[in-house]
């Protein structure tokens, strides 16, 4: 089985997993105030929901008190983002209906996933919770006690909550593994459709070795430096190497290479000396105020668009996540339909 990300066992899906948020900062609820100002989205659910069940499902009861944790940490930037009270409120309620399908969805996926007996091993269950402590709470168990204990959350609930996060995320990722095969018709196809999308830019693959001289050191030393450069190689040697070795720019661990560059975007006094140069050549010393530069073509590609073999990974991974979502919409509107699910909203 798969680790989860890590995510899911960070102190902020803690605050969300558990009841209030703690006052951590600023744009942070404190204890003191509602998690819900009065009149958002807690107002507006309207009276039908003083009964605290935001949806049943099968014989899991959804309260509001799961559905409120869960959004509390998100109401803050909800508000920073919104214009006025009235798109608050509607930004809310979208977030609320999302949040209660949810958890209305990892229901049916913990029990599809357990229906044949399938559980999580303890032992696996234990360690992602050791982990938590250990990132939270800096090992520190009695710590993670007394803010359960806090929050008004037993540790068999806080488990089970764990327990069904790693579930939906297993499950979530047995689907897409399940739908990672792309056939190549369906690759040339989507190929053919958005082709224009793969139009690439002219551009060169650009290796550079910049001198620049020390304190007290004459523009004499740096145009030895450049010929030895030039005669090395001349001789074969690899420019990278040579870079490694003589260059004095940020760039020279990695061979002086600079990657991909749009010859558009080239400086001026460079544009035409990279022109003339074919993959594999290297300038002559080029000064100028900043030193000394040697520039060398490591590849060239033509404006245009990219043939399917350079971009099919691309569009494999594209059409995998692509298949992947549709599946899985596919795979929890069954869910839905063969359990009984009710919403009080």
């Amino acid at each position: 089985m798969p680790n989860p990300t890590r995510s899911l066992v960070t102190f902020a899906a803690l605050l969300a997993l558990t009841g209030q948020a703690l006052a951590l900062g600023p744009g942070l609820p404190s204890p003191a105030r509602p998690l819900i100002a009065p009149g958002s989205a807690q107002a507006q659910v309207g009276p039908h929901l003083a009964n605290g069940i935001a949806a049943v499902v099968e014989d899991r009861i959804i309260t509001l008190d799961e559905v409120q944790r869960e959004i509390a940490l998100l109401i803050p930037q909800l508000q920073r983002d919104s214009r006025n009270e009235a798109e608050f409120q509607q930004n809310v309620r979208a977030l609320w209906d999302e949040v209660v399908n949810s958890l209305v969805d990892r229901v049916l996926i913990v029990k599809n996933f357990k229906k044949d007996g399938a559980q999580i091993p303890r032992s696996y269950l234990e360690t992602e919770l050791k982990e938590l402590i250990r990132q939270d709470f800096n090992g520190d168990r009695g710590r993670f006690l007394q803010y359960l204990n806090s929050q008004g959350i037993s540790v068999r609930d806080f488990r089970r909550d764990l327990e069904e996060r790693i579930i939906v995320q297993y499950m979530r990722g047995q689907m897409r593994r399940s739908e990672s095969i792309v056939s190549p018709e369906k690759m040339e196809l989507f190929y053919e459709e958005k082709k224009h999308t793969f139009y690439q830019d002219e551009a060169v693959h650009l290796r550079i070795i910049q001198l620049t001289p020390l304190t007290n050191e004459s523009d004499d030393i740096l145009l030895q430096t450049a010929e030895t450069i030039e005669r090395r190689l001349q001789e074969g040697e690899s420019f990278s190497d040579l870079a490694r070795r003589y260059s004095q720019d940020r760039r020279r661990r990695e061979g002086g290479s600079w990657g991909w560059i749009k010859t558009d975007e080239l400086r001026e006094d460079w544009s035409e000396i990279v022109a003339a140069l074919k993959p594999g050549q290297a300038s002559d010393p080029i000064t100028s105020r900043e030193g000394i530069f040697i520039l060398y073509v490591e590849d060239y590609r033509p404006a245009g668009i990219q043939p399917i073999h350079q971009v099919r990974d691309q569009i494999e991974t594209i059409l995998a996540s692509q298949m992947a979502r549709e599946a899985q919409t596919r795979w929890l509107e069954r869910l839905r339909q063969n359990a009984y699910v009710r919403f009080y909203l």
